[in-house]
């Protein structure tokens, strides 16, 4: 999502710049952001894709594990402690993960998100 409004206010403003102005567009304070300042963002909705191993019972088939993960009681929180000891194993998760854009943020995903464009300093 878009928002329309973004005046140039103290959080546009960086210690290296002049104390009146925004450091990326150069307009004054209480004025309006450029177009194209780097301040201006929008929300998209993306998708992570995470590929690493886990240790599951020798018995269990593929049902069992989606089972496990997707609709059984394990929760999905899980992940990020696998994850930390992913990175602390292999250093970095860069090589484990790829992202793609899948559309622009809507009210909805903003909602359920509970992260909103309209609540980003300006």
């Amino acid at each position: 999502m878009k928002r329309t409004n973004w005046p140039v206010e103290h959080d546009g403003i960086r210690p290296a710049g002049k104390p009146d102005e925004c450091f990326y567009c150069h307009e004054k304070l209480g004025g309006t952001h450029k177009p194209d300042c780097v301040i201006r963002q929008r929300t998209v909705v993306v998708r992570m894709t995470v590929d690493y191993v886990i240790d599951v019972p020798e018995h269990w088939t593929e049902d069992n594990i989606q089972f496990h993960r997707n609709e059984g009681s394990w929760c999905s929180d899980n992940a990020l402690s696998e994850l930390e000891q992913l990175s602390g194993r292999a250093g970095c998760l860069c090589s484990f993960m790829e992202f793609s854009y899948l559309r622009e943020g809507t009210e909805k995903d903003e909602e359920k998100n509970q992260f909103f464009v309209s609540k980003i300093p300006s």
